[in-house]
């Protein structure tokens, strides 16, 4: 056989597929042939000169038999075995990671219900202070309110006082008479 014979292409492809998709190294394969790597290079070697089915069949048993033996020795038929044909390449689903997407947007809406609290209670405590100031001006109206409502009743009160100062026997000693005319008819008043 040439350099480049359909064997050793088939077998460095159905080598490589095992690297990328079951994560098997040369060394990992020489190991399950019951060989060491030096050996296995070497037989991959020989299968580019010469045909060797002995090789082959023990790397299709020690790779659970993944490839078709037919595909794998004539290059015909189905690469994989029936019972080993991929399927469908399904997103590989990291369970670690979902739970850590999972508690980050936790903590995320958490933070941003603390940030929400926070902004609410300082517009609380604004309007709070906005009522307490309030309720400061109104006290302060109602003080002064009251400082005028004592003030006139302090005038009153005096009033009062000036009016009772003249009683009415004080009343009935002067020459005439509160709200009548003088017309000479009243009994306290005599003619002039």
């Amino acid at each position: 056989m040439s350099e480049t014979s359909p064997l050793y292409i088939r077998m460095k492809q159905a080598v490589q597929w095992l690297k990328q998709n079951k994560n098997m190294l040369q060394k990992d394969i020489a190991s399950k042939m019951g060989m060491s790597e030096v050996a296995f290079s070497n037989g991959m070697k020989r299968i580019q000169m010469k045909y060797d089915e002995e090789f082959v069949i023990k790397f299709h048993q020690a790779t659970d038999e993944v490839f078709s033996l037919d595909w794998l020795l004539n290059g015909t038929g189905e690469k994989f075995a029936e019972k080993s044909k991929p399927q469908e390449q399904r997103p590989i689903i990291d369970h670690s990671s979902m739970v850590n997407a999972s508690i980050s947007a936790y903590i995320q809406l958490t933070n941003r219900l603390d940030e929400d609290l926070k902004k609410k209670e300082i517009e609380m405590q604004e309007r709070l202070a906005e009522k307490d100031a309030r309720i400061v001006e109104l006290k302060n109206t109602i003080a002064d309110k009251d400082t005028i409502i004592k003030d006139r009743e302090a005038r009153i009160v005096a009033l009062e006082r000036k009016l009772s100062a003249y009683a009415s026997s004080d009343l009935d000693n002067y020459p005439f008479s509160v709200g009548v005319a003088d017309d000479g008819t009243h009994p306290n008043v005599s003619p002039k």
